[in-house]
């Protein structure tokens, strides 16, 4: 995937992101740009391209109260942006099965 479609998946993302009442308040009080990769990082992860461990990602988790609905929340927002961005209906199903996998790491269950 070249730089401009992840930039675009990436800032469509975030105002998502920054829309949604229950998934704001995650990011509000952040340095945004420390934050950006997060996205890019998502969608890594999601194509199987990711560079963190489990290890990683759920120490990165560890301290955010992230619960259930939250983390579908996020889901549910990624792979509408990656709709809005025209990606398959395959890919998305592998994206969103590949993200489900981070579940437990994530809400450190």
């Amino acid at each position: 995937m070249n730089d401009e479609k992840i930039t675009s998946v990436v800032k469509d993302f975030f105002h998502k992101i920054h829309a949604d009442d229950l998934m704001r308040k995650f990011f509000k009080d952040h340095d945004q740009e420390r934050i950006q990769h997060h996205p890019q990082t998502f969608l890594q992860h999601g194509l199987g391209e990711g560079k963190y461990s489990n290890e990683q990602i759920a120490n990165a988790h560890k301290d955010i109260p992230i619960n259930d609905e939250h983390f579908e929340a996020m889901v549910g927002n990624f792979i509408s942006t990656l709709d809005d961005n025209g990606f398959s209906a395959d890919d998305k199903q592998k994206i969103h099965g590949i993200l489900q996998g981070y579940k437990g790491d994530i809400l450190g269950k």
